[in-house]
């Protein structure tokens, strides 16, 4: 009876340790393929065949553009390389590939959303107003509204801005840095806890 009891504690224990030891790894370990584009990055090809890459974007609920339907470009930091909190305000402004479809999301790390009564978690290019020619947006971020588009950062505790750029030519031509917006502090809340 002792030994089967011994047993069924080791295989749970290894099961237990498994799980945990997985979970882990999804959220914490970092792995090459990925690719920058000014302060964006996107992950490339050869990424997306990694198992812990794939349960990465499946557990942020992100990454499931193939190469033929467009690319996701993510950010955690802002145009001076200073990580992106949710204390702090931000524009993201400029202009976007011509003829694309995109979205923009405003997120945590692990993909939540913020706490906004309204719903308004991104803006589309259906939706946002966009200025001169080159059709450049103006989109704050942060905990007070601003006029214009605005996204609110309430009850995230850090901040990943996602580009979703939905067009097939960009598999073989992807964007340069110019050709993307780009996120400035605006300021932060001193009286705010840091992140």
């Amino acid at each position: 009876m002792l030994a089967t009891l011994r047993f069924i504690f080791v295989i749970l224990a290894g099961v237990l340790l498994g799980l945990v030891s997985a979970w882990w790894a999804v959220g914490n370990l970092r792995f090459e393929g990925t690719r920058n584009i000014g302060q964006w990055s996107m992950q490339i090809d050869g990424a997306k065949a990694n198992p812990y890459e794939a349960a990465r974007a499946a557990r942020r609920g992100g990454g499931g553009l193939g190469p033929s339907e467009g690319i996701e470009l993510i950010t955690e930091v802002a145009a001076d390389s200073q990580p992106l909190k949710a204390s702090c305000s931000y524009l993201i402004a400029g202009p976007t590939p011509q003829g694309v479809l995109w979205t923009l999301t405003v997120s945590d790390r692990d993909g939540r959303l913020p706490n906004n009564p309204a719903r308004r978690f991104g803006f589309t290019s259906l939706d946002a107003m966009t200025f001169g020619p080159a059709r450049q947006v103006r989109i704050s971020i942060g905990r007070d509204a601003r006029p214009g588009d605005f996204i609110t950062t309430t009850g995230l505790p850090n901040l990943r801005v996602t580009l979703r750029l939905y067009s097939p030519a960009l598999a073989t031509r992807l964007p340069n840095a110019e050709q993307l917006p780009a996120i400035t502090s605006l300021g932060c809340d001193e009286g705010a806890r840091h992140d």
